[in-house]
């Protein structure tokens, strides 16, 4: 056939085929060749092709690896966590020098302002109190007068002074708590006890004293409930424990202590 009457589809093909047949070919002829070459030839070419593989390969590998760390949180790890951070803001209250448990606390800010059962301070008879703090440190507890918003929670004083025998805990926010979530509580006459539960029922926040009803109970004035990151959400009062023992009144941050009025000094 005479290639000036060929068609521009048969030309591609006819180049198709010489390219195909040219490569076949040299293959043959590169593999009859490196089979006749010295030994000392085709291991440095070996040599050669090895190095430059080692070189390449990594070098393109470390550009696209990535690295992912996958941090796991244990539920158990978590929640006694939680409850070690909040254990050193707790006080033990008991009449100056006793040794009955009068009612539980919890500070809350350096300082030493704590929160407690309002009723069982007021009820107990006493008129002095002692704050035992998380290391077992006895010092001196006054009541605040006219110390909150709520009549169920009243609001300390304890001397701390400059023991690092506790810690202050935070207060959460109750617009922030959910139907369901975990919450801690810590109580107990002695030793602490401790229960975990869920919120059943939102509190109330515009009420006074709001209350929050939860799956875990307490019958101890004071006794903690938190969450599950050791913030506090309230703690037991008589008037929650009225409701139920499964009931807390929700804990606020407490007023400013009223400056201390300068002393005057009587006139001649």
């Amino acid at each position: 056939m005479d290639l000036e009457q060929m068609t521009r589809h048969q030309i591609i093909l006819l180049a198709l085929l010489v390219s195909f047949m040219t490569s076949i070919v040299t293959g043959i002829v590169t593999v009859s060749l490196m089979g006749q070459a010295p030994t000392s030839v085709t291991r440095t070419i070996n040599q050669i092709v090895e190095r430059t593989v080692q070189t390449v390969v990594p070098a393109q590998s470390a550009a696209v690896v990535t690295t992912t760390k996958n941090v796991v949180v244990n539920n158990d790890d978590l929640v006694a966590k939680s409850i070690a951070q909040v254990q050193k803001g707790i006080i033990r209250i008991t009449a100056r020098g006793g040794k009955d448990l009068l009612a539980r606390g919890i500070i809350v800010d350096a300082k030493g302002t704590a929160l407690t059962d309002a009723v069982a301070l007021a009820s107990s008879g006493a008129e002095a109190f002692d704050a035992i703090l998380s290391d077992g440190t006895r010092v001196p507890l006054t009541i605040r007068q006219n110390s909150g918003t709520s009549t169920s929670i009243a609001t300390v004083d304890v001397a701390v002074g400059t023991s690092t025998g506790f810690a202050p805990v935070a207060i959460t926010n109750p617009a922030k708590l959910q139907l369901g979530q975990s919450v801690i509580r810590i109580g107990g006459s002695g030793v602490d006890s401790v229960a975990e539960g869920v919120v059943a029922t939102l509190p109330n926040t515009t009420d006074t004293a709001a209350t929050i009803e939860t799956s875990v109970s307490s019958a101890t004035p004071g006794a903690v409930l938190c969450t599950l990151f050791g913030e506090v959400i309230g703690i037991a009062t008589d008037d929650s424990l009225s409701q139920g023992s499964d009931f807390y009144t929700i804990a606020t941050p407490p007023p400013p202590a009223a400056p201390k009025a300068p002393a005057t000094t009587p006139k001649p």
